[in-house]
């Protein structure tokens, strides 16, 4: 078989979730011959035992297994290193694809237009969404029309691209084995070459995650210590992203009269009692939007900090 295009999908412990995305790939409106490789990332249970992985004949499905305790920038370099397509889709396990997405991502690269294909992840899909889940809707390109984007809003999970630009940008940072931070480190390198990148939100897809806002600030300081300080470190022309200039002492360079009120402003609203009101409030009213956005970039700039959170106070 020669496949057309890679679909990509690191697995740990998948359950009702993963099922229905291959569900959902299953049902692609995809004639054409393509591939799925499914990276096993130590999951208790192997894929091959717990899931259907019967496939129309014009797709070809293998599972790569890896062991140990989980890492996500390998698990995906893994995959696009199995992979026998010219086109990496790189997706996640808890995403259910409309039936057209392998399709049209292999018919947008053949326009040749762009480089990168990105859609859309859509949370709040359902009657029951939360007004967290619709703002974070509207992060990065959401809400936007089709068009370029920038590197720094680079994100997996419904996204397209040659498989040779992966190799030759060495993959993803295996560095960064605790949560997020590799799409936006992967992105700063992809920045520094003259590539096309395109947003497309028609091209949608559908989180099957129901994680709220208290769970995403959790997540995001472990971020914040781990994947963004990281990449900081490695580029410092990323000095400043998601507020991390904030967060350094007053008095330190450069002394802006601008920079020193964020300064002073940043560290009265990382607070605890503050951050823990704000968050109990939100949970509960889920208004103004803007404090979701002070919830998630707050909660990185807590973990960048280094300083320890008590949830419980």
């Amino acid at each position: 078989m020669n496949p057309e295009i890679s679909v990509q999908i690191p697995v740990r412990n998948g359950g009702a979730a993963f099922a229905e995305v291959l569900d959902s790939l299953r049902a692609q409106d995809a004639s054409f011959q393509w591939e799925l490789v499914i990276v096993d990332d130590g999951s208790l249970l192997p894929v091959e035992e717990e899931f259907s992985l019967s496939f129309p004949d014009n797709v070809s499905v293998s599972v790569v297994t890896l062991k140990g305790e989980g890492n996500r920038p390998k698990a995906r370099n893994t995959g696009w290193r199995a992979s026998m397509a010219p086109l990496s889709l790189l997706s996640d396990a808890d995403l259910r694809f409309e039936p057209d997405i392998v399709r049209r991502h292999l018919e947008l690269h053949a326009e040749k237009s762009a480089d990168v294909i990105m859609g859309a992840r859509i949370n709040a899909w359902s009657e029951n969404s939360t007004a967290w889940q619709k703002w974070f809707d509207s992060r990065a390109m959401g809400g936007k029309p089709a068009g370029p984007f920038p590197p720094r809003y680079f994100i997996t999970g419904n996204l397209s691209l040659p498989t040779r630009m992966l190799s030759d940008l060495g993959g993803f940072d295996i560095a960064i084995n605790r949560y997020g931070g590799e799409d936006t480190e992967f992105g700063i390198r992809l920045a520094e070459g003259d590539i096309v990148l395109r947003w497309e939100p028609s091209l949608r897809v559908y989180h099957l995650d129901d994680v709220n806002v208290r769970q995403h600030s959790k997540k995001m300081i472990e971020y914040g210590s781990s994947g963004l300080k990281y990449t900081i470190e490695k580029h410092p022309e990323a000095a400043g992203l998601l507020g991390s200039d904030w967060i350094k002492p007053l008095l330190s360079a450069p002394l802006r009269p601008g920079m020193m009120f964020m300064r002073l402003v940043t560290a009265i609203a990382l607070l605890g009692p503050i951050y823990r009101t704000t968050l109990r409030w939100m949970e509960r009213v889920g208004t103004p939007r803007f404090l979701f956005t002070y919830l998630s970039v707050g909660a990185c700039l807590i973990g960048l900090s280094g300083k320890d959170f008590d949830w419980n106070e």
